[in-house]
C-alpha cells in the first residue's frame, strides 16, 4: 500500500504558526528596541530641523537686487557665482544630512534588527549594514524626488503613499535577510523573494496596514494631556511587534522559496 503524499502546508495554519512563534520571541528587549527607535526619530528630526534652519538663515542673508537688468557685467557675474554657490551648498549639505541619517540608522536600526532577529551585534554587522543602507535608502529617496517633481500634483499623495508601503514591504524583508547573511547579495535575495512570494506576503501585510490604520484612527480620538506622546509610544511598540512578525515571515518564506513548497 502506497504511503499518502505529504500535503502542502495550509497557508492560514502556516501563517498563524509564524505569528505565534514570533510573538513568543518578544521579551524585555522590546523596551530597548522602542527606546532606540524613538531615539532615531528624535535625532533624525532634530538634524533635519537644524539643517532647515541653517538653510533658511542663509536664504535670509542672501539679497537679490531689485533690478537684475541694470546690473553691471562684473556685479552680474558675482551674483551668478553667489547663486551657484548657494545652490551647491543646499545640495551638498542635504547629501551630508542624508549620509548622517543613514549612518545613524545603521547604528540604531542595526541594533534594533539584530535584537529582533537574535543576531550578534558586532562592528562588522553595523559597517556592512551601513554599506547596504547607502544605496538602498538612496534608491527610495531618489524615487520620492522623482515622484515629487514629475508626477501630477493630484496623484502625488497616492503615489507617495504607495511608495511608502512598497518601501516598508521591501525593507522589512531586506533587513530580515541581511541580519542572517550580512552581505550585498541580501538586496537581490530580498527583491527576488518579495516579488516571487508576493502572494504569501499580501494578506499579512494587508492586516498589518489595516491595524495601523485603526490605531491611527483611534489615536486621533485621544484628546488629553500627553496623548500625542503616548500615541507615539504605542506606534513604536506596534512597529516593534510587527518587526518580530515580519522578520519571521520573511525568513520562513525564504525557506519555502528554497524548498519550493509555498
Amino acid at each position: 500500500m502506497m504511503k499518502a503524499q505529504n500535503k502542502k502546508p495550509n497557508f492560514l495554519e502556516w501563517n498563524n504558526s509564524i505569528l505565534a512563534s514570533s510573538l513568543k520571541k518578544i521579551n524585555l528587549n522590546v523596551l530597548l528596541i522602542v527606546f532606540l527607535d524613538a531615539l532615531f526619530y528624535l535625532m533624525s528630526g532634530y538634524a533635519a530641523i537644524f539643517w532647515m534652519q541653517r538653510i533658511q538663515a542663509k536664504m535670509a542673508s542672501f539679497s537679490m537686487p531689485s533690478n537684475l537688468i541694470a546690473l553691471a557685467p562684473g556685479a552680474a557675474k558675482q551674483l551668478a557665482g553667489n547663486v551657484r554657490g548657494f545652490y551647491y551648498l543646499i545640495i551638498i549639505s542635504f547629501l551630508l544630512l542624508l549620509i548622517a541619517i543613514i549612518f545613524l540608522a545603521s547604528i540604531l536600526k542595526g541594533i534594533i534588527w539584530a535584537k529582533t532577529t537574535g543576531t550578534k551585534i558586532s562592528f562588522r554587522l553595523i559597517s556592512r549594514f551601513f554599506a547596504v543602507n547607502i544605496p538602498w535608502i538612496g534608491f527610495w529617496i531618489a524615487l520620492a524626488f522623482l515622484i515629487a517633481y514629475l508626477a501630477e500634483p493630484a496623484y502625488t499623495p497616492a503615489l507617495m503613499a504607495a511608495l511608502a508601503i512598497a518601501g516598508f514591504y521591501f525593507t522589512n524583508t531586506l533587513y530580515s535577510i541581511f541580519m542572517k547573511e550580512q552581505g550585498f547579495k541580501s538586496i537581490l535575495r530580498a527583491v527576488r523573494l518579495c516579488i516571487s512570494k508576493f502572494h504569501i506576503f499580501l494578506l499579512p501585510y494587508a492586516a498589518i496596514l489595516l491595524l495601523l490604520y485603526a490605531l491611527i484612527r483611534l489615536g486621533s480620538l485621544l484628546k488629553f494631556s500627553y496623548s500625542s506622546a503616548l500615541f507615539g509610544i504605542a506606534l513604536l511598540f506596534y512597529a516593534a511587534v510587527v518587526r518580530y512578525y515580519a522578520s519571521a515571515l520573511a525568513l520562513e518564506a525564504e525557506k519555502g522559496l528554497k524548498q519550493k513548497s509555498l
